[in-house]
């Protein structure tokens, strides 16, 4: 049953690759070009990140139509909060430090019962319609100004370097192709799923996570 679900995240993000590695990439590219003063600065740093959310909220609300059955939903004014359902799952669009943490839920109760999906591994066969949370965490490469995605699946609350409470974590590839192609294999570990793109790819930065 765990794959089932599996394959039905995988299914409801593949409308996303494209249009998200797009349009934060043009986001961070007008970035730079209107602000180029926030780069080499972690002071401001913060405020980078603030507008390319701001222009990525933007030009998301400008393409609708080519986000499958994806649509904006939140308060964008409520401190830039960026988020996307299609129905069945709820997709929040956060910033990531760094490519292996998690931003925790921190003290909201709001966001830690977000946080608080089911676990795969318990979940009866599939009736209905899915109510996944995900997250899908962004972060700009600084050398290349290529965004990065990762969608993890959360299932409890965690503090800052704790043991990370999710059951699916994997890099959201640029292509829809790519995404259909890639392969979900169980691990031993809390029911981590490994994504390698291909066998010759296995093991390669970047090609796919496993649950923190």
């Amino acid at each position: 049953m765990v794959k089932d679900h599996v394959e039905r995240v995988r299914a409801a993000m593949l409308p996303l690759c494209e249009p998200l590695h797009d349009v934060f990439s043009w986001a961070e590219q007008l970035r730079r070009e209107r602000l180029p003063e926030l780069d080499g600065d972690a002071s401001y740093r913060w405020h980078a990140t603030h507008t390319v959310r701001a222009f990525a909220h933007l030009r998301l609300s400008q393409i609708g139509s080519e986000l499958g059955d994806w649509s904006l939903s939140g308060n964008h004014a409520q401190n830039g909060e960026l988020w996307l359902t299609d129905g069945n799952y709820r997709a929040r669009l956060l910033h990531g430090l760094n490519e292996h943490d998690v931003p925790p839920p921190g003290s909201n109760r709001a966001r830690q019962a977000f946080y608080r999906n089911p676990p795969l591994a318990g979940l009866l066969p599939l009736f209905g319609e899915p109510n996944d949370k995900l997250l899908v965490l962004w972060r700009i490469d600084v050398a290349t100004a290529a965004p990065c995605f990762r969608v993890v699946r959360p299932i409890g609350d965690w503090t800052w370097g704790a043991h990370q409470a999710t059951d699916l974590d994997f890099v959201l590839p640029e292509t829809i192709d790519e995404l259909a192609g890639l392969r979900f294999d169980p691990t031993d570990e809390d029911l981590g799923l490994e994504l390698p793109l291909d066998d010759e790819e296995e093991g390669e930065d970047g090609a796919g996570g496993v649950a923190g």
